[in-house]
Formats: structure tokens, sequence, C-alpha cells
């Protein structure tokens, strides 16, 4: 049910973007016609056009990669290379990208290409772009590597929750569906 709400709400935010986004791109489009001197005038139903386009495109990049942040209890944040992190019913894990099986992270950190976890078995650095993955079991093994790499320390990692509220608000909030 809160995923069908969830829905709603995108829907009827890529409406409102589209009205915010609709006369920016006519008057784009205007002075482009005006320039090349084919401009034939106001049409109210070329702007409803427009705003069906731009509406539509909107929905449909919410669900592109880089568009997606989960709905209803499901939570989801772009790391790059196609892969992602995500929660569920407060429960966040990462899953690489051909791989099956689930990883249940409690803290992590973006640094470059490598994702630096710390998992129920000690911790993780995943490289994003190689796919390579490297385990430690204890905290000092990590905090070594992570010194000698120029990765964060343990004590730097943050959860799911503070990172997804950084990455989703801002400019991101109320630019995007």
């Amino acid at each position: 049910m809160t995923a069908l709400l969830h829905f709603l709400f995108v829907v009827i935010k890529s409406s409102i973007l589209g009205l915010v986004y609709t006369p920016l791109i006519w008057f784009l489009w205007v002075l482009i016609l005006k320039a090349r001197k084919k401009y034939t005038g106001f049409k109210w139903y070329k702007i409803f056009a427009v705003y069906k386009i731009v509406s539509i495109l909107l929905l449909a990049f919410s669900f592109t990669y880089y568009g997606n942040h989960g709905l209803g209890d499901d939570s989801r944040i772009p790391l790059g290379h196609g892969e992602a992190m995500e929660e569920s019913d407060q429960f966040a894990y990462f899953v690489p990208k051909g791989k099956s099986e689930q990883i249940h992270v409690d803290t992590y950190l973006l640094k470059g290409d490598n994702l630096c976890m710390s998992v129920d078995s000690g911790y993780k650095v995943y490289n994003l772009k190689t796919k390579g993955v490297i385990n430690f079991s204890d905290e000092p093994m990590y905090n070594a590597f992570a010194v000698s790499y120029g990765l964060p320390l343990s004590r730097h990692l943050k959860s799911f929750r503070p990172q997804y509220d950084e990455y989703w608000s801002g400019w991101r909030f109320w630019l995007l569906p």
C-alpha cells in the first residue's frame, strides 16, 4: 500500500514539476523559432502538448538508474557503475552486480570507486569499477588498509538514512521527481 501511495506522490510531483519546466522549455523553444524566423504564434494546444511530454519524461526518469530512489518502504541510492545501496524495512543491503547474494550493511561510505562497508562479519571494501572485494575480519586490519589507501576510517562510516537524506535532499528534491 505504501508503494502505491508513493507512486501516486511521484506522479503528482512529476505533474507539478511539469508545470514548472514547461514555461521554461516553451520560452527557449520560442527563442529558437524566432531566431530561425519560424515562429507561428502562441497556441494553447502546443503548450499542453509540451506539458504532457515533459511530465511523462519526468515520470519515466523517476524509474531510471539515477532517478529511482525506491517506492514505499524501499529506499535506494545510486553509487555509480550501475551499483546501488538499498534499504528495505530499515535494513541496508548491497547486491553486487551479477551476484544474487545480499550483503547486509551496517554503515558505509563511498570514496571514489571504493565502497567501504561495515558488515556482520567485519569490514569490506568493494571496488565498483573492477568488482573486486577485500574482506577484513576486524577493525584494526581495516583501518590500517584504509590509512594506506586513503579510504575512510571505520569511525567515519555512516548508516544508510543520513546518506539517503543527504543524497536526495537539496536540488534533487526540488528539481527531480
